[in-house]
């Protein structure tokens, strides 16, 4: 999708945080105006119009902005998927809820992932680790929390969905004990 630190990232970015009058792009002073939100873009100043034009053009044809007319002005905004792919750049630091009070119940990830997408596969496994799932067996891991949303995301990013189920449990029989200590819920 989007990688690096480019000029499209972040114009996707600002049009994330509100819609952007496509026209302010191009005025001489957009350096100045746009400088706050352009915290990675180094030569910001040097920037062509035709840098920005093309920018916006990709992110258009990748459905990730839309443009709208608004009366006289031309405005950019962000799509569901550009939100989407916005979450993409924080798939490294993402983290799973740890609420209070705990509902008695277990989230279990399990996943038959097949050897063609082995890569895939031990990147989920290395992910729920890192995130903090007990590894109840090799390819199921237990969360105490609801934590639905993130692990669609994740699997959304590894292409990887069908192949993923996650299950709300009430009881875990052998390892119930084990559990609620590696999680400090005792």
């Amino acid at each position: 999708m989007l990688r690096g630190k480019s000029l499209t990232k972040e114009i996707l970015f600002m049009t994330a945080v509100s819609p952007i009058i496509l026209s302010c792009l191009f005025l001489p002073n957009a350096a100045q105006i746009l400088k706050p939100l352009l915290k990675w873009h180094k030569n910001w100043d040097e920037t062509s119009r035709s840098s920005i034009h093309n920018a916006i053009k990709r992110l258009n044809q990748k459905r990730l902005i839309k443009l709208r007319q608004k009366g006289n002005e031309l405005y950019i905004e962000i799509t569901d998927k550009g939100k989407t792919a916005i979450k993409n750049f924080d798939f490294e630091n993402l983290e799973l809820p740890q609420l209070k009070a705990w509902d008695k119940m277990w989230r279990m990830v399990i996943f038959d992932v097949p050897d063609k997408k082995q890569k895939e596969r031990r990147a989920l496994s290395e992910k729920l680790k890192n995130l903090g799932f007990y590894p109840l067996q090799e390819s199921v891991f237990v969360y105490p929390y609801d934590c639905r949303d993130e692990i669609d995301f994740v699997c959304e990013f590894l292409s990887i969905s069908r192949y993923v189920n996650y299950c709300v449990v009430a009881d875990i029989d052998k390892k119930e004990g084990d559990l609620r200590y590696f999680f400090d819920l005792i």
